[in-house]
């Protein structure tokens, strides 16, 4: 199983489209930030320093790790993500309960493990990508952790989007963006705890899932 688990990550990382971010180029500026006119953010990071990111295609602006909002369920992980300390954001997962599948697809519940009779419960931290797959809490130390660069945005989470039994979404989603050919990632939260991970292969594609899943910004993006 672990070996299932380590090609799982194996292929989330190397499967993601071409281009997904670029590390900064060192180009540190202050600069005024606007909110999107819509929805409203709901509170004021106390940093408001811009990095701006050249890609191929286009500039993609976030916000620094060590970015805080005053909201204390999202300011324990942003401050476990800043600290690169992987242990620290394994102390941060919170495990659905869940019955395990003699026979499994792709993004349908956990397989079960030889030996196991369906139905067994287990305890799983779900993942999203281009199809979904699980973390065992006992191979947790198989989690390589996150390659992230800064914060794109946080947000609470609309009532619409996806989220199932096996996949439960957060209240809070924290965008991250990452170096290039690694896929951003969207940590959905809950009650301070990560109930889910979410990978964005296509930066292009961020937008686009803000206005799908967003109820309300706690940071909005930066104004390009």
């Amino acid at each position: 199983m672990k070996k299932y688990l380590l090609v799982v990550f194996v292929a989330i990382l190397s499967a993601c489209s071409p281009a997904i971010t670029s590390t900064p180029v060192q180009e540190t500026a202050t600069e005024e930030v606007a909110p999107t006119p819509a929805p409203v953010s709901t509170a004021t990071p106390v940093q408001e320093t811009a990095i701006a990111v050249v890609t191929d295609s286009s500039v993609i602006k976030f916000y620094p790790l060590d970015t805080k909002t005053g909201n204390a369920d999202i300011d324990i992980v942003l401050s476990a993500v800043a600290s690169g300390d992987t242990q620290e954001l394994i102390n941060l997962f919170d495990y659905t309960t869940t019955a395990c599948k003699t026979v499994n697809a792709l993004g349908g519940p956990p397989p079960c493990r030889e030996g196991e009779a369906e139905g067994t419960k287990v305890e799983v931290l779900p993942f999203l990508g281009s199809e979904g797959s699980y973390l065992r809490k006992d191979e947790v130390s198989n989690f390589p952790g996150l390659n992230v660069t800064g914060v794109y945005a946080i947000y609470q989470v609309s009532e619409t989007a996806y989220s199932e039994e096996n996949f439960p979404k957060g209240e809070y989603g924290i965008m991250l963006t990452a170096p290039e050919n690694r896929p951003g990632v969207v940590l959905q939260i809950k009650n301070g705890l990560i109930v889910r991970v979410d990978y964005v292969f296509d930066p292009q594609s961020f937008d686009t899932i803000l206005q799908r899943d967003v109820s309300t910004f706690v940071l909005s993006p930066i104004s390009k």
